[in-house]
């Protein structure tokens, strides 16, 4: 941070701002979370776990928006997104509504990601439906 959040002072490094002596500890310690978090989402990636790639992004997100951490997002959405119709067409739409459902989290805004969690929700409970339709046959 270079700029006070209260009184947008330059800033020293110090934990109290030289101008309206606001506590900052707080602050940097979100932004060191941030950074963690990032780190961690980071290594998760890179061991191939990207659920929990995922999941540790969303923190980083939340406490700071860094462009690394932004650009990282839409990255892991876009290839996360590239699985999603193989899942579909393998009728796990309970996988595919789960990491849709998580990318949803990490980015709340995205209209695509919305529509393709709303149209694999359909098609889920449609499945569970035609499967509990052909079961009732099967009793009678």
């Amino acid at each position: 941070m270079e700029r006070c959040p209260c009184c947008n002072a330059r800033l020293t490094g110090a934990r109290v701002c030289s101008r309206c002596q606001a506590d900052l500890v707080c602050v940097f310690d979100s932004e060191r979370l941030a950074r963690h978090w990032l780190s961690k989402a980071l290594q998760f990636w890179l061991a191939h776990n990207p659920q929990m790639a995922i999941l540790a992004l969303s923190p980083s997100i939340y406490l700071k928006r860094t462009p690394l951490a932004l650009v990282f997002r839409d990255f892991i959405t876009r290839q996360q997104c590239q699985s999603i119709p193989e899942l579909l067409e393998k009728k796990e739409y309970a996988q595919a509504k789960e990491l849709l459902s998580l990318l949803r989290d990490l980015n709340p805004q995205n209209k695509f990601l919305r529509q393709l969690y709303g149209f694999t929700r359909y098609l889920f409970v449609k499945d569970k439906i035609e499967v509990s339709a052909r079961q009732s046959s099967e009793f009678h």
